[in-house]
Order: structure tokens, then C-alpha cells, then sequence
């Protein structure tokens, strides 16, 4: 079993600390990083640096800070495969866009490393007008109809146990957490994506979630490259609730492999 500590924190920093946000990626590289190791568990990041999603509300999509930070520290820790966008997309946002390199690679590693579940995070906006007032958290699964949901209800209430505090370590008001708000239904999105693929050698589609979080529980300490640092400057969540997370990420991880 994984047991985050405080030392965590300063590791997840050092791994953001190699993620580009703005900057292209080098020619001939791909803009985001793959892991690959033999797991029924994938951690994704498809906006841990900002990609191009032109539509009627955006041309950019900004990064979600610590995200790909988190999927990296985590695979590391918890032995899965992973996914992450490392260096700013110019030409498509993995989340929207439904043909595209990341989900090309996705699709490979869900066939090579034999996925079963894909954990797709995600930050929300601290003022986010998609989520409930108090919600700092969402689980996006496309539906509650069993017929469309892309994740067993067993499994999301899991999520739910592994994310509520239990402790006096951390606010109990950091942890709020709904579902589909952000429900992850769209046709380009990386959980409809997943779900559509099916486990290797067998009938059964992949199930995926996206987690979608809020500064308090995702963002130890924000960098001065970030896009939201000049607009909303320095930010530092209690690094109590930042471990909360990755624990709950981790206990989540460790109970979807023991399924298995």
C-alpha cells in the first residue's frame, strides 16, 4: 500500500516543475510523455500544459496545473501506465478534438499494457460556475443510465469513500464532492474515448472518469509560468489537502488493480 507523506508534495512540485506550459515541444518529439508499464490502471493528463481547442468559447485551453504532475508522481508510486501532456499543443486539444496523437497513443497503450480503467484528471477554475458553489471536486462518468455511464457505481462510490477526510489533518470543506458536472460526455472527450475501447481479449469496454479539482486540493505551489500566475498571482494550498489527494488517488488506484 502507498502511504503519502509531506515529502510527496515536494516531489510532485519537482516533477511539475518539468512541465512547459506555454512553451512548443521540441521538433520531433511529442508534447506529451508516455509511460508504459503492464497495468489494468492508466492516469491521464491530456491538459497538463495548454492546448488549442478553438471553438466558440475558447481558442486556448489553458493548462490544469499539477495534473500532469500528479500522473506522473502517482504512476511512479502506484505502477501504472500513464499519459501527459508535457509541452504546449498548437494544433488540437486532446480532450475535444476526436481524432488526434494522444488518443492514437491511448488507444495503443490500452491495447499493450492491457487497461482495464482510465483515470483521466482534470483542474477546475477555483470560481468555477460549472460546479456547485461549495464543490471542490467533480466525478464525471457521461451518466447515471447504466446504458451510458462510462464507470460502475461501485467503483465511483469508492472514489468517493477514498476522497471523504476522516482526519483533523485537513478542511473537510476542501473535500466536497459532486457528480457530472463536468460529465465528461462529449464525443472528443478522453472518458468517451476510453470507454469506447474494449479490454484486450475480451468483450468488456474500458471504464474511465474524469476527476475534475479545484486549486485547494491540486496546486502546492503555483509557478510564475503558469498562465493563471498573472492574473491571479501566487497560490499555495495547504499541502495537508494536496496529500489528502494523491492518497486518495493512490487508495483508488490500489483498489481498481485489486478487482482485477
Amino acid at each position: 500500500m502507498v502511504t503519502i507523506t509531506l515529502d510527496h508534495i515536494r516531489q510532485l512540485i519537482q516533477r511539475e516543475a518539468g512541465v512547459h506550459y506555454n512553451e512548443p515541444h521540441p521538433q520531433g518529439e511529442a508534447p506529451f510523455v508516455v509511460v508504459r508499464r503492464q497495468s489494468p490502471v492508466l492516469l491521464s493528463a491530456p491538459h497538463g500544459a495548454r492546448t488549442y481547442r478553438n471553438n466558440a468559447d475558447e481558442r486556448w485551453h489553458e493548462e490544469d496545473d499539477y495534473t500532469a504532475g500528479m500522473v506522473l508522481l502517482l504512476s511512479e508510486l502506484c505502477g501504472t501506465a500513464a499519459l501527459a501532456t508535457m509541452w504546449r499543443i498548437d494544433d488540437y486539444d486532446p480532450n475535444y478534438y476526436e481524432a488526434c496523437p494522444y488518443k492514437e497513443e491511448l488507444g495503443r497503450l490500452i491495447q499493450e499494457a492491457g487497461i482495464r480503467y482510465v483515470i483521466d484528471l482534470h483542474g477546475a477554475a477555483l470560481n468555477s460556475t460549472t460546479l456547485d458553489p461549495n464543490q471542490t471536486i467533480d466525478l464525471g462518468f457521461r451518466s447515471e443510465q447504466d446504458g451510458e455511464r462510462s464507470m460502475d457505481e461501485q467503483h465511483v462510490r469508492e472514489l468517493e469513500h477514498c476522497l471523504q477526510v476522516t482526519d483533523n489533518d485537513c478542511d473537510p470543506a476542501c473535500f466536497v464532492i459532486g457528480r457530472n458536472r463536468f460529465a465528461a460526455k462529449g464525443r472528443g472527450t478522453i472518458t468517451t474515448f476510453a470507454h469506447h475501447q474494449f479490454v484486450p481479449g475480451t468483450q468488456e469496454r474500458v471504464q474511465a472518469i474524469q476527476i475534475e479539482m479545484k486549486p485547494q486540493v491540486r496546486i502546492p505551489h503555483r509557478f510564475p509560468t503558469a498562465t493563471l500566475y498573472k492574473s491571479c498571482g501566487h497560490y499555495d494550498a495547504d499541502p495537508h489537502c494536496v496529500v489528502h489527494t494523491l492518497q486518495a488517488l493512490a487508495n483508488f488506484v490500489g483498489y481498481l488493480k485489486a478487482t482485477v
